[in-house]
């Protein structure tokens, strides 16, 4: 969780599966604590719409819905995908960049990015698909960050060769991070807390 108040920073970060309940109020409030503001104060929120785990995405939307009717406050939704990328090169280094998410049931999660006028622009639709069938849209070489990465590794590699750059087994782990997804807000137009919807992609696939 991340609070920018002029352009002054504020993060908790932790990796903690299903903690997600437990943690993010009382880290907001700590924030907000810190920064000598409250709710009522903030200009919008930004929270991630997935693709994601459904668990994670309901809590996660359901608190910024609950913050933005109760405060009046607009919500800029924004991609999970997204925001893993710009997390794991926030200067848009990599002109070919591939962001993967472990989605379970043997598939992932998956974008293409590339860089056009020194910013990052997604290739296509997010996708939900199983790794071995993932096609790079251009030569690249392509590199592939996110734990779908790791998760996937030996399969990538056999299906997309030299064509992707795979993290090292030694690297540290890149997750979505809520200060990525802050400095992403303005890309994202801000909608009343009753219209922000997940986005699943599997409900998708599977009607």
């Amino acid at each position: 969780m991340a609070l920018d108040v002029d352009g002054e920073v504020r993060e908790r970060l932790a990796i903690e599966p299903r903690a997600h309940a437990q943690r993010i109020l009382p880290w907001a409030r700590e924030l907000l604590d810190e920064a000598g503001i409250g709710f009522a104060d903030l200009d919008g929120l930004v929270v991630s719409r997935g693709p994601g785990g459904f668990t994670s995405l309901r809590i996660g939307l359901g608190i910024a819905q609950g913050l933005a009717l109760a405060h009046d406050i607009p919500v800029h939704p924004v991609s999970s995908l997204d925001t893993l990328a710009q997390t794991a090169d926030p200067e848009s280094r990599s002109t070919h960049l591939l962001a993967l998410l472990d989605a379970r049931m043997g598939e992932a999660y998956a974008a293409w990015f590339t860089v056009q006028n020194d910013q990052r622009a997604r290739i296509g639709d997010e996708l939900l698909v199983p790794p071995d069938q993932l096609q790079c849209p251009s030569p690249g070489p392509w590199q592939a960050v996110g734990p779908g990465a790791a998760s996937f590794h030996e399969i990538l590699k056999a299906t997309l060769g030299s064509s992707v750059v795979l993290p090292t087994s030694d690297a540290p782990a890149v997750w979505p991070a809520a200060r990525a997804l802050l400095s992403l807000a303005d890309t994202t137009p801000p909608v009343p807390g009753h219209q922000v919807t997940p986005t699943y992609l599997r409900d998708q696939v599977t009607g």
